[in-house]
């Protein structure tokens, strides 16, 4: 699938690569050329996964959330708690927390970061981040921006949609969109409130579900309503 999304992802001064493995591919901007580290490390992360899975089906299957498991691996551990905290199955979370493992990484070596994982984006950036959405609605395809009123720090911007993608959606969201500090969590949470968007009178629901888990942000699209809320602006 081409991710024409990415043709219009602008940031100069950093190096840029993809990583495909598994289900992963990943656009990857950075301060150096860490593309061998990083593979390494997705490599490792679906490794530990997919030897989980194998004694663990309902971890790959299940589309409510399960116990923790202490003998999980740590990113399984991370995936179960955020699907947990979002009422999700855990693999609602799987890109992004490959994503945030892999920024996690990153940032050993640099001071700024892009991680794209399908969509779901770990950043670190000295700036207010500019996110261009992509959507296939048609009243605001091709139109929308958005400024994260955050800055110097990790978050997570993640989007779920009933439209676009492979991704399982119970819900008709053209886009659903959380903002937060674990993108783990913010993955789960935009499918969570993708999930619950039929009609666009359940927008409003969806930003006060969202609100009531802490995020910094979230805007939803359905039909010809958008509503947005938090940390973010419109530009």
């Amino acid at each position: 699938m081409k991710r024409i999304y990415r043709e219009r992802f602008k940031l100069n001064g950093f190096e840029s690569w993809e990583t495909t493995y598994k289900s992963t591919n990943l656009f990857v901007k950075a301060c150096k050329d860490l593309r061998f580290e990083t593979f390494e490390l997705v490599k490792k992360l679906w490794s530990d996964l997919l030897t989980y899975i194998e004694k663990n089906r309902g971890f790959l299957t299940s589309l409510e959330p399960i116990r923790q498991d202490k003998k999980a691996p740590k990113i399984a551990k991370k995936m179960i708690e955020s699907s947990r905290k979002a009422d999700v199955g855990p693999m609602a979370a799987v890109a992004g927390a490959i994503a945030k493992e892999v920024g996690q990484l990153l940032l050993k070596e640099c001071n700024e970061c892009v991680v794209e994982n399908g969509g779901d984006v770990f950043l670190k950036l000295n700036t207010e981040p500019v996110v261009g959405l992509y959507t296939q609605n048609h009243y605001f395809k091709d139109s929308l921006s958005i400024k994260i009123k955050i800055s110097k720090v990790p978050i997570g911007v993640c989007s779920s949609s009933a439209k676009i993608g492979p991704s399982l959606s119970l819900g008709k969201a053209d886009l659903s969109l959380i903002i937060d500090r674990d993108t783990a969590f913010a993955d789960a949470l935009a499918t969570k409130t993708a999930n619950l968007i039929k009609n666009e009178d359940d927008i409003e629901n969806a930003i006060e579900f969202a609100k009531s888990k802490n995020v910094d942000g979230c805007l939803f699209i359905k039909a010809k309503k958008i509503g947005i809320w938090g940390k973010i602006e419109l530009v």
